[in-house]
């Protein structure tokens, strides 16, 4: 296998008396797309969380490409884990995109700001990036205009914009209209056909089945089982699994 882009070593995190992950380690490689399932409540949003800083850990280690971002706990100094999330591009269940500015401008927003690139420079990366989801002629239209899986696509593209290494996505459909829900995967899956390293938390089997590389399975914060979807969708080795996919796939 390649590198190891993201590497996170007995992660704990609490809320209050609340443990969220327990004791969670997992290792993701170069071009692997992991989808996270599992019930509402047992973790995965807030392991993605954690991964890019939106919420600090309680005990143990995460790396990305290698670095640090926190070691036993203690975060390595905030320029330095601001450079290290930036390896990250990160779409959420609400699209978060600015309603002021136009689906264009909300591309060109952070590489100009964050990596201090030049408008002329960014403006042909963001074009190609529109006409890549299918949504170059909504360029100069602003959000509120766009159906929700409209918003969404602009959401991952806005997170592309930055060039990121490692996409990750917190339940990117959970918001969308079933009819909307099909146009936001095949934006994922043709990512994952270029190869981007991806993490996914969501809803959707097929999804995780088709195509997900590896499928890990959440439940009361810790990893209860991870293989192949064929595997674990097929032949569930824990019970917890069997009970969660019966559940879902009745």
């Amino acid at each position: 296998m390649g590198t190891t882009m993201v590497r996170m070593e007995n992660v704990r995190k609490n809320f209050g008396d609340l443990e969220v992950l327990k004791d969670i380690s997992f290792e993701l490689k170069q071009g692997e797309v992991v989808a996270v399932i599992g019930p509402s409540g047992s973790g995965k949003s807030t392991l993605l969380r954690c991964l890019n800083r939106l919420e600090t850990i309680d005990g143990g280690s995460i790396a990305i490409e290698g670095e640090y971002l926190v070691r036993d706990a203690k975060y390595v100094e905030e320029a330095e884990a601001r450079r290290i999330c930036g390896k990250m591009g990160m779409v959420f269940q609400q699209f978060n995109l600015f309603p002021h500015m136009t689906v264009l401008d909300n591309l060109l927003e952070a590489p100009m700001i964050v990596k201090k690139m030049a408008r002329a420079d960014i403006l042909p990366i963001a074009e190609e990036l529109l006409r890549k989801i299918g949504l170059e002629e909504k360029r100069d239209v602003y959000p509120t205009k766009l159906s929700g899986g409209q918003q969404q696509r602009v959401a991952i593209a806005r997170a592309l914009a930055m060039n990121p290494d490692i996409m990750l996505f917190d339940e990117p459909t959970s918001s969308l209209d079933p009819e909307l829900t099909g146009e936001v995967l095949k934006t994922m899956r043709n990512l994952a056909e270029e190869n981007m390293t991806m993490i996914v938390v969501t809803h959707e089997m097929g999804f995780a089945r088709e195509v997900a590389k590896r499928v890990i399975f959440m439940a009361d914060g810790v990893v209860q089982e991870e293989g192949p979807p064929e595997e674990l969708f097929e032949t569930p080795k824990n019970e917890r699994l069997k009970m969660f996919l019966n559940s879902i796939l009745r």
